[in-house]
């Protein structure tokens, strides 16, 4: 029964893979919040930000927490808690998930 054993490793790899990339993404938002709330009330202009930084400014002023208005990128302080908020309840629901799935597989595993 070698598949069962290739599935069970590609399903771990794949849990890994999907926390790496949200854990990513939610690092290039921090980032760029920091670096937004280095520049104060005045904000940046998108020309300053890279690639990555302009995608977390578009996921971030899709969810709420920054203005973006003439290329500059301002953080909404008001919904930044919020923000936070929600994000850190996703970020331990999505973990506990994970670890529950990792465990259903291992358990998997071990009973073959």
């Amino acid at each position: 029964m070698p598949g069962r054993g290739f599935a069970s490793a590609a399903a771990l790899i794949a849990i890994a893979l999907a926390c790496l990339a949200i854990t990513r993404k939610l690092e290039r938002e921090r980032r760029l919040l920091a670096k937004l709330r280095k520049r104060g009330d005045a904000g940046i202009t998108l020309t300053e930000l890279t690639d990555d930084e302009r995608d977390a400014a578009e996921s971030l002023a899709a969810a709420g927490v920054l203005d973006i208005e003439q290329q500059r990128a301002t953080i909404r302080t008001v919904e930044l808690g919020v923000f936070r908020r929600k994000r850190m309840r996703l970020m331990v629901m999505g973990g506990f998930g994970a670890f529950l799935l990792a465990c259903l597989v291992a358990l998997l595993i071990l009973r073959r």
